[in-house]
């Protein structure tokens, strides 16, 4: 299939995600307030607030791939799911009545300070992968302990959903922070996607074709982590989005990134929205998290792709 019909595809596919993801489950439409309230208030919100997490997990996981060189580079290598999840657990435990997700965002942001004090030095990203893990299972670590010593049975089952990511039903005025993220981070990405080329192919040949390898090192990571903590805060732990998007974008249209970023990001809002609808009415009246079904498609859909390219 030609790769300029890469975008135009993937927004039919997210537009046609969309629509299912509002229709799913019951409705009633037996009154124009009812429409209202329940797709334009209740649905609506949520929908959108899916696709803007599986597109900043999306973009994160290409701007961490480009930094570390590394294609199963994802968001949350530099340990930056640990300190979410130590966050979001610390503030379920002492101020059970605030919402998690500021939290999360901190802890996610302060794991990958310690990882790159940790990692100081000469710039290596092997390094870097191996603090970000040493430090990601000692908060792993702490959350636990946390959760196994917490007297109350609610923190356990609030912070089990949230580990595994849930949307909720959030308001309109919730995703104009996730919104603006991904807007200025995906106009940034788009400017330096000749230099973010350069970068995959080393920093020695990128500085040898004049980019300035540590700011732009530097702009990739503040991405990421910007665009990740903006994911967990709103969402919650929704994995495998930020390595399955980005890897199965670039065997579709190449490497470049100019054309990777906007299929990457189109294709993890894509898998992120129909999780969400699957995870509503699946189980219905229960809802499981989302990130559980992310994990159940994306894990088979990336072992399909590893076999594609081994034949």
């Amino acid at each position: 299939m030609s790769r300029r019909f890469a975008v135009p595809l993937l927004t039919g596919g997210l537009i046609a995600a969309l629509a299912v993801a509002l229709a799913a489950g019951p409705t009633g439409w037996r009154s124009p307030w009812l429409l209202h309230d329940v797709v334009l208030d209740l649905r609506a919100p949520r929908v959108v607030l899916a696709g803007l997490v599986g597109a900043s997990l999306a973009a994160a996981g290409v701007a961490m791939q480009a930094l570390l060189q590394n294609d199963l580079a994802d968001p949350y290598v530099l340990g930056m799911s640990g300190g979410a999840s130590a966050g979001a657990v610390a503030s379920l435990a002492i101020w059970p009545a605030l919402p998690p997700g500021p939290a999360a965002a901190v802890g996610a942001a302060g794991a990958v300070a310690v990882v790159r004090g940790l990692a100081r030095g000469p710039y290596d990203p092997t390094r870097l992968i191996l603090a970000g893990a040493a430090v990601g299972s000692l908060l792993a670590g702490a959350t636990g302990l946390v959760l196994v010593l917490a007297p109350a049975d609610r923190l356990l089952r609030s912070a089990s959903y949230w580990l595994f990511g849930g949307f909720g039903t959030p308001a309109w005025s919730s995703l104009v922070v996730p919104l603006l993220l991904l807007v200025g981070v995906a106009a940034w990405m788009l400017l330096a996607a000749e230099r973010l080329d350069r970068l995959s192919l080393g920093q020695d040949v990128a500085a040898s074709l004049g980019v300035d390898v540590i700011r732009l090192r530097r702009g990739a990571l503040l991405a990421s982590v910007a665009l990740t903590a903006a994911a967990v805060a709103a969402g919650g732990l929704v994995g495998f989005v930020g390595l399955i998007a980005p890897h199965a974008a670039r065997r579709w249209v190449g490497a470049s990134h100019r054309r990777l970023l906007p299929v990457a990001a189109l294709g993890g809002a894509i898998l992120v929205v129909a999780a969400d609808g699957a995870a509503r009415t699946a189980f219905a009246p229960r809802e499981v998290p989302v990130g559980l079904l992310t994990a159940a498609i994306g894990g088979p859909f990336f072992l399909w792709q590893l076999q594609r390219g081994v034949r």
